[in-house]
């Protein structure tokens, strides 16, 4: 079949999302195309040749009374028969069949989706099909295929790595009939697998069993029922119809709407419920009756701290706020991927509401699967994972909240539904339970009458009313529903599961205990790399497995699924943590175990949550940052007490340097201006401390309330003691602190005995003996005669620049070359630096700002990161934390060149701040 030329009223080039190109009263896609076309037989309700299995009348699951389908119960793989595989692959089969009628036109199967991120819906109409062909080869239970180019063509899907891995599509996909007939040939391989196959004649099918491929066929082909609905969403209304047999949508749709909603009328008051916190033990029993994927098996204790929830996912109705408050325009509530995100697809509102006016007016329409209807405030909002967070961050801010709201983990989602929906169901059930006392071999966690599964005891039909559902599961709506009208769990949360999942914390990861199935090696793998986010409960058009209560799927963050999110407040008392630090004004977040936390490699990122043992991305308490400083005190006086690094320093600050860098002595630029660095460091200091008139004629004080005695300088990691000798030509006393004991005592023997012998690194185990001495009278680059180093004046200490004993005094002039980024409190070592210099007195900063966690805590650097969404450069937020108290003098960039080994220097450019107390 040839594709049209004329008759489709389609943009082509768009690729922007269709809710904001195609206006919501637009006609549907049956009246929108006019004239004769070859594609007539897919324009409205599709024929009778469109079934290549059962028509939905005759098929498993067909509900009569309403004249639609609807979902079967997940099958029981302990307790079947051919009859009931063939029905539920039946019920399978025509699901995808008739959400597929849905599509008007060959435009609609080979149009690249809006956001370009997956493939066209006729690579989904022709997958799963594949599939079944596929996988039985693999287990055995076909030995040829139908088609092999189409059994490549349709055999792999695609999993974005970002927002803007766009995909270049291709125009040579087959025509719709040739698909077709494929499904044809390949739904009757599979009927005669399951009527015929010995591999079913088995009382029980388990993990190792061949026909387990038979269910995970079903499974996987029900996933698809689900994304490829979410991409039928996206098309644009011209492209889709709702097709006959579909479930209708929940009632409410044809309710009037407000234009303008008001809380509590139009959408529910959204408390919070407290949750006690427990042990969560996650993971599936591999003899569970059930089919599942690999990523399910395992186990997995999780201590779960107590927490508050909201007791119904966030509402359209809540989320108009945000938007109306500027969110999508403010990246302060944003994750940087997610502003990124954002920015690049220019968002302003969630991906299915359609503007019903002017930008502004905010009127909006909902786009459910084929329809756009007036807005549903007390529906969930779809939103993707950035989107939530970030709501999540504006309501800490509007709520004053001293603790960030979050969405919710793996864990307290298992604690916020019903007991028996939990994955740990059978720790909590009695010992005397009928079916333990029945069947005692059997393992309580495999036995679906002890730790049952509503994805086993509800189809459709009878979701909402059966004792074992009362949730919107299975297709027992078309769309969502009022997150009201469901009767909540016995802890009082709605919708835990169905109507639309919830976005979690947890980044996909493996058990313990963890191994892939033979069959499909790369379901879950693959995305074992912390980039995506687990999703939980389910949605509407969750059927089979994916209704159970041990689903575990995962998308990427920016990605739409019918997924929703709800909002969880730790509960965290305030005073284990600074308080001056932390409160509404920069909330806490505390420290929450996820699922993701310690798995096996390699099936875990390297993101900071992935351990609970590295805690970077969490508020440290009182008790954590003392013993996090104590321990990056040790590790940097360890890290500074060896050979190679002592001779490194001691090249650096006495060269000798045409025996150091005889290569670089005779350079320009900033090859000289680097060399010699901790001599320059003294010289701009006392320079500025000259300018101040810190320093009188003959190096005596000058000013009120100084030493009188003389001006005194402080050299804050003196290091190897170079700069504090140079500073004692000006000043009277001169105190050097480091924290390397090493360091210090070298400092001392050179100012006691005026040079020290060092090996220097040539390559190798090659060095070369070179003697560290006190600096001349001269300076090398100066004409005139500067007054001579006086050691004496020099007093070295071994100490914590951030916490000096207070016996020290205060200083007229205070160097911190390259120190910031080295201390494990930074913002200390600065409130200690205006504790050590005396009013009018001035101090040289220089740091390259690596900032790097061995030394210093995330949390507690000075920039080097992103702050309400935009970068923070550490020049930046130094100068914002010293304005209080500070005049900055000058600023600048002060190079240095570390030598390693004769033919490898580091050269670095320190930024450089000389700042005057006021």
């Amino acid at each position: 079949m040839s594709t049209p030329t004329t008759g489709h009223r389609v943009d082509m080039g768009a690729c922007r999302n269709p809710s904001l190109n195609i206006r919501p009263d637009l006609a549907r896609a049956a009246t929108a195309i006019t004239g004769p076309s070859a594609d007539d037989e897919l324009v409205g309700p599709r024929g009778t040749w469109w079934w290549t299995g059962k028509a939905p009348a005759e098929c498993p699951g067909f509900d009569k009374a309403a004249g639609v389908l609807r979902s079967l119960p997940l099958p029981n793989t302990r307790s079947f028969t051919r009859q009931s595989v063939l029905d539920y692959f039946d019920n399978t089969w025509t699901l995808t069949e008739v959400l597929f009628a849905a599509l008007q036109t060959t435009d609609a199967f080979i149009r690249q989706p809006y956001h370009q991120l997956r493939h066209p819906m006729m690579f989904y109409y022709g997958h799963p099909a594949v599939l079944y062909i596929n996988k039985f080869r693999v287990a055995g239970l076909l030995d040829a295929g139908i088609n092999q180019y189409f059994e490549q063509l349709f055999e792999t899907g695609v999993d974005e790595m970002s927002w803007d891995d766009l995909s270049r599509g291709r125009d040579d996909w087959p025509p719709v009939r040739e698909v077709h007939e494929y499904r044809k040939k390949a739904y009757e391989v599979v009927r005669n697998v399951i009527l015929n196959h010995p591999a079913l004649d088995k009382p029980e099918i388990g993990w190792d069993d061949p026909a387990w491929a038979i269910f995970m066929g079903f499974e996987h082909e029900r996933i698809h029922i689900e994304t490829s609905s979410v991409l039928i969403r996206e098309l644009p209304l011209t492209s889709v119809r709702k097709p006959e047999f579909w479930p209708d949508y929940h009632p409410s749709v044809g309710n009037a709407s407000a234009p303008v909603p008001t809380e509590g009328v139009d959408y529910p008051v959204n408390s919070m419920v407290t949750v006690a916190g427990e042990k969560v033990v996650l993971g599936k029993d591999i003899s569970y009756p059930s089919f599942g994927w690999d990523n399910e098996y395992g186990r997995k204790e999780v201590q779960v701290a107590g927490f508050r929830a909201t007791k119904f996912k966030v509402t359209n109705g809540e989320f108009l706020r945000f938007v109306k408050a500027g969110g999508y325009m403010n990246p302060k509530y944003w994750s940087t991927e997610g502003w990124g995100w954002k920015t690049f697809r220019n968002v302003k509102w969630p991906t299915f509401w359609m503007p019903d006016g002017p930008q502004g007016l905010h009127r909006y329409k909902l786009r459910v699967l084929f329809d756009a209807v007036d807005m549903r405030w007390d529906w969930p909002v779809d939103a993707n994972y950035h989107e939530a967070r970030a709501f999540a961050a504006w309501r800490t801010e509007q709520d004053g909240s001293p603790v960030r709201y979050r969405l919710i983990s793996e864990a307290e989602h298992n604690l916020i539904r019903n007991t028996r929906d939990r994955v740990d169901a059978h720790l909590l059930a009695p010992a005397d339970h009928p079916a333990a006392v029945a069947e005692p071999s059997r393992p309580a966690a495999a036995n679906e009458r002890i730790s049952p599964d509503v994805a086993m005891l509800t189809s459709g039909n009878d979701a909402l009313t059966s004792p074992a559902g009362g949730c919107n599961i299975q297709l027992a709506y078309g769309s969502q529903n009022p997150v009201t009208e469901l009767p909540p769990t016995e802890k009082g949360f709605h919708d835990t599961f169905g109507s639309a999942w919830e976005w979690g914390e947890d980044h996909y990861a493996a058990y313990p205990g963890f191994k892939v199935h033979p069959f499909y090696e790369d379901f879950s793998v693959p995305c074992f790399a912390g980039k995506h986010q687990l999703i939980f409960g389910g949605s509407f058009i969750s059927t089979g497995q994916l209704a159970s209560k041990f689903a575990r799927y995962q998308f990427r963050p920016h990605f739409f699924q019918h997924a929703t999110f709800r909002l969880v407040r730790p509960d965290v008392d305030m005073s284990l943590y600074d308080g001056e630090r932390y409160g509404a004004h920069n909330p806490v977040t505390p420290f929450f175990e996820t699922s993701c936390m310690d798995s096996a490699p390699p099936h875990v990122g390297d993101g900071p949550c992935c351990s609970v043992t590295r805690r970077a991305a969490f508020t440290p308490t009182r008790a954590e940052e003392a013993a996090s400083t104590k321990a990056k005190l040790e590790a940097a006086q360890v890290a500074y007490e060896s050979d190679a690094i002592l001779a490194q320093y001691l090249s650096l600050h006495y060269g000798p340097m045409d025996r150091v860098y005889p290569d670089l002595v005779r350079e320009t630029g900033i090859i000289a201006e680097a060399l010699d660095f901790p001599r320059k460091l003294a010289e701009c200091l006392s320079a500025w401390a000259d300018r101040c008139g810190l320093l009188a004629e003959g190096g005596g004080a000058s000013g009120s309330g100084r030493d009188a005695a003389g001006p005194r300088a402080l050299d804050l990691g003196c290091a190897v003691g170079r700069s504090s000798f140079e500073l004692s030509r000006r000043f009277v006393q001169v105190v050097g602190v480091d924290i390397s004991k090493t360091f210090i005592e070298v400092a001392a023997k050179i100012r006691d005995n005026g040079r020290m012998d060092y090996e220097c690194a040539v390559e190798g185990e090659i060095t070369e003996r070179l003697t560290a001495a006190l600096p001349s009278t001269s300076s090398p680059d100066q004409q005139q005669q500067q007054p001579p180093v006086e050691p004496s004046r020099c007093r070295f200490l071994q100490g914590d620049a951030c916490d000096l004993p207070s016996s020290l005094g205060q200083f007229d002039a205070v160097l911190a070359a390259n120190l910031l980024c080295r201390v494990p409190e930074p913002a200390a070592c600065l409130a200690q630096l205006r504790t050590s210099l005396r009013p009018g007195g001035v101090a040289l900063l220089t740091s390259p700002f690596s900032w790097l966690e061995q030394y210093t805590d995330r949390s507690n650097w000075l920039g080097g990161g992103y702050k309400d969404g935009l970068p923070n450069r550490s020049a930046d937020a130094l100068k914002a934390l010293l304005a209080p108290d500070f005049d900055v003098l000058e600023e600048g960039s002060m190079p240095l060149i570390i030598r390693e080994h004769a033919r490898k220097y580091q050269l670095i450019n320190a930024h450089k701040l000389v700042i005057r107390r006021k």
